[in-house]
């Protein structure tokens, strides 16, 4: 399924530009038709695949059309145009032109590939139920960016005033994002396992309920049998020692449970949240 999602775009992609790319106003149809097939695709994977695969699919999706691009017109158009020199012969413009028409289109998908890929260490670009809408924010920001530095030269050549305006809007987009991405405050149910804040043993039925929280969600792939990433968590000994660990890869970056399998819920995050930011104590 996900060599496919590679295989149709460069399919419905080169076709556009085979079909459309040297007629009038051809730049537009195939850069509508391709971004098209990038919402569909970004929607498609998205529901398909976890989060983290669907962002990272997208990109190596654009990275392939990049590749392919080079593979296909762009150096195979440079060796007939510089054999044509060669051969004395009459040099045929399409080849430059269909060279540089991908060359541009390669230039507008560097920065979301970029995005795309790097997403890989954010959790919180993923996580979302709108995950599909904030991996098309982020490459439309990318390429708004990417066009100012594009109209910048030729704009430098014509003497007239850089578009910057793209760019400010690209990064508008990226606050956009951050804004809505933003963690809401959030408290604990009243019917969690939470113990009050006073008490001489709060501090020990907070740990309590971390534990158990550990042992149901974490302790099948960190255990005396499983260490992955060499973290045990299987006695209270070593969920103290791996606390820090705990907190940033549960509550901070919630990268963990991996894909979240075994279903920590907020309210859980929450817990162990305030546990750590309390001094992480046992009793």
């Amino acid at each position: 399924t996900a060599l496919a999602f590679l295989v149709a775009f460069w399919k419905v992609y080169d076709t556009a530009c085979r079909v459309f790319g040297q007629r009038p106003g051809g730049d537009r149809i195939v850069a509508c038709i391709a971004v098209v097939a990038i919402v569909l695709a970004a929607w498609g994977a998205c529901h398909l695949f976890s989060g983290r695969a669907a962002f990272l699919l997208v990109g190596a999706m654009l990275a392939t059309a990049m590749t392919a691009n080079v593979a296909h017109w762009i150096i195979p158009g440079q060796r007939k145009v510089i054999a044509q020199m060669k051969a004395g012969e009459p040099v045929d413009p399409i080849h430059g032109l269909r060279g540089k028409q991908r060359s541009v289109h390669n230039t507008y998908f560097t920065l979301p590939v970029l995005f795309a890929m790097l997403s890989n260490h954010y959790s919180f670009l993923y996580r979302g139920p709108n995950n599909w809408l904030v991996l098309l924010a982020l490459m439309a920001a990318g390429a708004l960016v990417r066009h100012s530095f594009v109209a910048r030269h030729k704009a430098r050549q014509q003497g007239r005033r850089v578009p910057w305006e793209f760019a400010g809007f690209g990064v508008l987009v990226l606050v956009g994002v951050v804004f809505a991405l933003a963690p809401a405050p959030s408290t604990v149910p009243s019917n969690s396992a939470a113990p009050a804040a006073s008490g001489p043993s709060a501090a020990e039925k907070r740990f309590t309920a971390v534990q158990g929280i550990v042992t149901q969600r974490c302790v099948m792939c960190h255990n005396a049998q499983l260490m992955n990433k060499n973290v045990q968590l299987h006695t209270p000994e070593l969920v103290v020692g791996q606390a820090q660990a705990v907190y940033q890869q549960a509550v901070v970056q919630k990268l963990m449970p991996f894909n979240n399998a075994t279903g920590m819920t907020d309210a859980e995050r929450m817990l162990i949240k305030q546990w750590f930011e309390s001094g992480a104590a046992t009793k």
